[in-house]
């Protein structure tokens, strides 16, 4: 097991794409936290470490879940997973350590982009003279939860790029649930807490615990049922698929 997860680390390691993610996560959640910032200073509101710590959660998410659907879908569109399956024909252990993998670079870049955030965060805050919190065991539970969620996203990339085996599919079948049918779907199966159960209110949950939004336990065990269910299906899909 220790080849393949080695193999496939240095697939996301010799390609750019990963590597400029990491970059514009970190760029962008401190641009984000500068925005958030300036923007509670000119509506005279305070701004706390776990507002830093979440601000840019859902853009590292989605950067995630591009590379690890390239990770995943790329193979078979670039027509790489031939030879890929000649070195390693048992396939359930190929797409175990494609989402391993994958889990860990959700993580990284969603730890580095919420690190950057915060330490942007708080230069601006010293900087603009407003009050600066403490990093207490609060701050450092959401710092985890969101890591979690992003390794739990990618996860879920996976196996849609291995059902789909097709990048452009993939993202855009994300997309549109994300934008349009979570949206409407509470609406069309008429039942407005329907929503809450969809996998982005999940998400939203174990970070932001609304009113209006599952306990926060409720919601990473319904996220991790999503990512585990898309990747069972993947495995059963990939296992009688013919290279």
């Amino acid at each position: 097991m220790n080849h393949l997860l080695h193999a496939e680390t240095l697939k996301l390691r010799t390609v750019p794409l990963p590597r400029l993610m990491l970059v514009l996560g970190a760029l962008g959640a401190g641009l984000i936290a500068f925005v958030v910032v300036h923007t509670a200073k000119t509506e005279h509101s305070a701004v706390s470490l776990s507002n830093l710590a979440t601000a840019a959660a859902a853009p590292l998410w989605f950067l995630a879940v591009i590379v690890a659907v390239l990770a995943s879908a790329g193979e078979f569109q670039h027509r790489t997973i031939q030879p890929t399956l000649l070195q390693t024909p048992r396939r359930g252990r190929l797409l175990a350590a494609k989402t391993i993998v994958a889990a860990g670079y959700g993580a990284i870049i969603t730890l580095l982009g919420t690190i950057s955030g915060i330490a942007v965060g708080l230069i601006t805050l010293t900087i603009n003279g407003m009050p600066v919190g403490a990093v207490d065991a609060q701050v450092l539970g959401t710092i985890a939860a969101s890591v979690a969620i992003g390794a739990a996203w990618a996860v879920l990339a996976v196996g849609l790029g291995m059902l789909t085996r097709s990048t452009a599919i993939a993202l855009v079948a994300l997309l549109l649930w994300r934008f349009v049918l979570e949206g409407i779907a509470p609406s069309l199966m008429r039942d407005p807490g329907l929503a809450r159960w969809l996998p982005s209110r999940a998400a939203d949950a174990v970070l932001f615990g609304r009113a209006d939004s599952l306990q926060p336990w409720t919601g990473a065990l319904l996220l991790a049922g999503y990512a585990t269910a898309v990747i069972c299906a993947a495995v059963h899909v990939f296992r009688r698929w013919q290279a």
